[in-house]
């Protein structure tokens, strides 16, 4: 059967990300294979056609043959309260109005664009609904507790049940959040892995000896409060009360606290311990890799990580992550990750003082590594191949085949 799909992506330059996936190349700014480019690989081998929408703020349109790309940016950008609910509200009526002039068979909601509740509509104007999530419903272990959250979740469980065709998720815990949310009434389960590159990782070489001072930790990722940013600066900070000089920091990305990140950071004076590079290029990372030790992923309840993919960058390069329960990445990258509580700032001290006080404990997290890699370059774990099994299966769905019949391979 032949589809026309609708995809709701998340914010990245999807327009950027189409032109070098063309040109036959990967997005140089980008360490993973994109999801958009994924989506449109599967469009390019089954000769589909698609609209690509992505909440990017820099508005913007683009088509190529059967492909449309968007940038459409969300009503109010930095809305809280009842005003970011109304903004999610109206984006995802949106979204769906474009994928009815588009004439869609299949909608790919991906977390992150609108409500969930919303996609009901889909399948009540006949469009099938195929929900990505790269997040999980609630921060793991966190649930809401206020109203309007779990009014929200009422409504979502609705949909999961009715309203989704499939889900697909990037990790366990993105699964069984559905299935406690729902009762375990809900249609078919996939999961997928973030794909790489592996020549992204080619010449990094293995991290330093555990004995070679100082210990170094890196951090990759958005600078916002709810991933532990600001929790590094008071790790950092107690570490070196304990050990002066003994463990080193380094911290790579940009967001909207970076200022506020780098005043705390001069109140604290903690120049000689902890360095914040911003924004680096991709090379830039490959030496910071290099010269590092571990790296750090201490995301807080404050945000609902659906995989964390800083972490699987970590195993990729051959490097300890130090992280929490609430990064669902700690679950299949266990054998070589350091746990620490829950935005327990103590417990990530004594981790670290584990790792660098036991060389024989490190070096088993390090040699864990290799071993935990291969997915995240299976193709066959990607969003391309997975798309396919989803819509294979949706087509046996329509042509009346019994559910034993009907494809089952959920990863």
């Amino acid at each position: 059967m032949s589809h026309r799909i609708f995809y709701a992506a998340g914010p990245g330059n999807v327009i950027r990300a189409h032109q070098h996936w063309k040109a036959g190349e990967h997005d140089p700014t980008e360490v993973s294979i994109t999801f958009s480019s994924q989506v449109e690989e599967f469009c390019r081998s089954t000769d589909t056609s698609a609209y690509i929408v992505a909440y990017n703020a820099q508005r913007n349109i683009a088509r190529d043959g059967k492909l449309t790309l968007e940038h459409r940016p969300k009503p109010i950008p930095g809305a809280t309260g009842l005003l970011f609910h109304l903004s999610e509200i109206f984006y995802g009526l949106g979204l769906f109005s474009t994928a009815l002039k588009f004439r869609s068979t299949v909608a790919v909601i991906e977390s992150g664009t609108a409500h969930y509740f919303l996609g009901t509509i889909y399948r009540l104007a006949g469009i099938k609904v195929v929900t990505l999530l790269h997040n999980t419903l609630w921060p793991r272990g966190y649930p809401p507790s206020r109203l309007v959250p779990k009014i929200i979740q009422t409504l979502d469980s609705l949909f999961f049940r009715w309203g989704s065709s499939a889900t697909i998720a990037v990790s366990p815990e993105c699964i069984r959040q559905v299935d406690q949310l729902t009762r375990g009434r809900h249609n078919s389960f996939y999961q997928i892995r973030a794909q790489f590159l592996p020549e992204r990782f080619e010449g990094i070489g293995p991290p330093p000896a555990p004995s070679e001072q100082p210990f170094r930790i890196m951090y990759i990722g958005r600078v916002v409060r709810a991933k532990g940013v600001f929790d590094i600066l008071e790790i950092a900070r107690r570490l070196d009360d304990r050990v002066p000089g003994r463990v080193k920091f380094e911290l790579c990305g940009t967001g909207p606290d970076l200022d506020a990140l780098k005043d705390r950071h001069r109140e604290l004076e903690l120049d000689d311990v902890v360095s914040i590079r911003g924004w680096v290029t991709l090379e830039e990372l490959r030496d910071v890799y290099a010269r590092s030790h571990a790296s750090i992923v201490p995301t807080t309840s404050a945000f609902a990580e659906g995989l964390a993919m800083t972490a699987a960058e970590a195993i990729l390069a051959g490097r300890p992550v130090i992280t929490n329960p609430a990064v669902p990445a700690l679950e299949i990258l266990r054998p070589a990750s350091v746990e620490a509580k829950t935005n327990d700032v103590d417990s990530y001290v004594d981790a670290i003082l584990k790792l660098i006080d036991s060389p024989g404990y490190y070096q088993s997290l390090c040699e864990a590594c290799p071993p935990l890699q291969g997915q995240f370059y299976d193709r066959d774990q990607g969003l391309t191949a997975v798309l396919g099994r989803v819509l294979h299966s949706l087509d046996q769905r329509s042509n009346g085949l019994s559910p034993s019949k009907r494809s089952s391979n959920n990863n």
